[in-house]
């Protein structure tokens, strides 16, 4: 906490300081939206206004959330332990619920072809339509997906696995690339034309017209669990087991930004419309605006 603490005060310096706050006791994932972040804790989800921080409304889940995805037209996903619901926001409207998964989902993803996937601990990789039909479910790891993303240009999803990052063709389920290495979370560029992948300490991106690994980057003391892009596609964010998260140029890999350390290992780094919001496993949140 000390050091936490005087990274804050360290940073008051410079011109991008981070807001703090601590709306939640814990952080399970977190997505964004226009001007609202979704925060999934133990038994809802808490809807926070951004910058303001205020409480702008709750969705109930039935236990804690391990994974949030929203599909920027209106639809939230969140998953947990056999469950995985669907809501309309800002109407706050359920639409369907699968509570028969039988495994822990850590990972949720919308495709732009109307599909939401699901990465489950047992290894499974679930596909719903967005009326809630189970379309299909394939092995993809030998243990847990960690982490799970789809291409914004292409029928194309990537996994994040204790064995490796995998490349898949959606249309057909088919393994297309592989990574080898202990990959921890994957995000694919806005314009769909680089993947980005936390690989133990190091973070690596690549494109994907030939799959050609472009820079990598040592990235942290410990494992890098959770990446995001920027809308404009020009920063990448990083956060880690080491409670650090980073900001790195996506096009060299140039350090851009560095937030004080978190009290806790981070949950999740996600960007907004607001800038760039990062969240730890304890709750801390640090909104940060280039």
């Amino acid at each position: 906490m000390l050091a936490f603490l005087l990274g804050i005060l360290g940073i008051l310096a410079f011109a991008a300081e981070p807001k703090i706050i601590h709306p939640v006791p814990w952080l399970g994932d977190m997505a964004c939206a226009d001007s609202v972040a979704f925060l999934g804790t133990s038994g809802k989800i808490v809807v926070l206004a951004i910058p303001d921080g205020r409480v702008a409304g709750e969705l109930v889940f039935p236990g804690p959330v391990q994974a949030l995805a929203w599909d920027g037209r209106g639809l939230l996903a969140a998953g947990g332990w056999n469950t995985v619901r669907v809501w309309r926001w800002p109407e706050g409207e359920l639409l369907w619920e699968d509570a028969g998964t039988s495994t822990l989902i850590r990972g949720l993803a919308f495709t732009d072809s109307g599909l939401l996937l699901g990465g489950g601990a047992n290894g499974l990789v679930f596909a719903w339509d967005l009326e809630g039909r189970r379309v299909w479910a394939r092995q993809a790891h030998p243990g847990p997906v960690w982490g799970i993303a789809a291409s914004p240009k292409g029928p194309v999803f990537a996994t994040a696995g204790s064995d490796r990052l995998a490349v898949w063709d959606l249309e057909t389920t088919g393994e297309i690339q592989t990574f080898p290495g202990r990959a921890w979370d994957a995000a694919f560029s806005p314009d769909g034309f680089l993947l980005a992948a936390g690989i133990g300490k190091i973070l690596k991106v690549w494109d994907t017209a030939l799959w050609l690994s472009l820079w990598e980057v040592w990235a942290h003391e410990s494992c890098t669990v959770t990446v995001a892009f920027s809308p404009d596609g020009t920063l990448l964010a990083t956060g880690s087991l080491d409670q650090t998260a980073k900001v790195w140029d996506a096009g060299t890999g140039r350090l851009v930004f560095a937030l004080p350390p978190f009290p806790a290992i981070l949950a999740a780094v996600r960007f907004g419309p607001f800038g760039l919001l990062a969240g730890s496993e304890d709750g801390t949140l640090a909104l940060w605006q280039p």
